[in-house]
């Protein structure tokens, strides 16, 4: 990770940041949020242990801008079917929210299958990636600063499975290695690693 701010902030780690001995108040009312976290995804087959190890973090990474990640999403969408890819290179990591890419916001709406889910479904903050396999992402309903929004978990299995997959499209496709885009490739399959072997979930800030 160098230097430069990092728009998104990526952390393995546990969702209970505080440990009892620090702030028992805090832990407990982590511990809570997690329990009842834990409970939904169970309810939905995924079977994971979010209590574990609080307070602990053992990696921290980063992606650019925003823009990287959507335009590294772009690229899978189109590469997947064999679309063109040259105004995604022009467009570089830019995000024109008046004109989302059809390609990316018909696998959000679930109107087009994508074997990179994962990694395509990743909009933003507020996001998870949990050390076990399951097939689709998983939006939980979340309050945020007083207001009720979805919280977003996918697998780092699955992201990892996927980042493998598309790395040699990219580079096929002559996306260059110095791009945003690439290197949030790097910085999210670096994460999706460090998961897996800690048994920690990657949380995107």
């Amino acid at each position: 990770m160098t230097d430069a701010p990092m728009e998104l902030d990526l952390v393995v780690g546990s969702l209970i940041s505080t440990r009892p001995e620090e702030d028992l108040l805090s832990f407990e009312e982590q511990r809570e949020v997690a329990a009842q976290i834990q409970d939904l995804l169970r309810e939905r087959g995924v079977g994971v242990d979010l209590l574990a190890q609080p307070g602990v973090e053992v990696w921290e990474g980063g992606i650019e801008t925003l823009g990287a990640l959507y335009q590294l999403s772009r690229l899978a969408a189109r590469l997947e079917r064999e679309a063109e890819i040259e105004l995604v290179l022009e467009d570089g990591p830019n995000i024109y929210e008046d004109d989302l890419d059809r390609f990316v916001t018909d696998i959000w709406d679930e109107l087009m299958p994508s074997r990179f889910a994962h990694l395509i479904n990743l909009q933003g903050t507020g996001s998870h990636y949990l050390p076990v396999d399951f097939e689709r992402p998983i939006w939980l309903p979340a309050e945020v600063e007083g207001e009720e929004e979805e919280a977003y978990f996918g697998s780092a299995v699955a992201l990892q499975r996927e980042l493998a997959e598309l790395e040699p499209m990219l580079l096929a496709a002559g996306v260059s290695v110095n791009s945003q885009a690439f290197k949030c490739l790097e910085a999210m399959r670096a994460g999706a690693d460090q998961s897996l072997h800690y048994g920690l979930p990657l949380i995107v800030w």
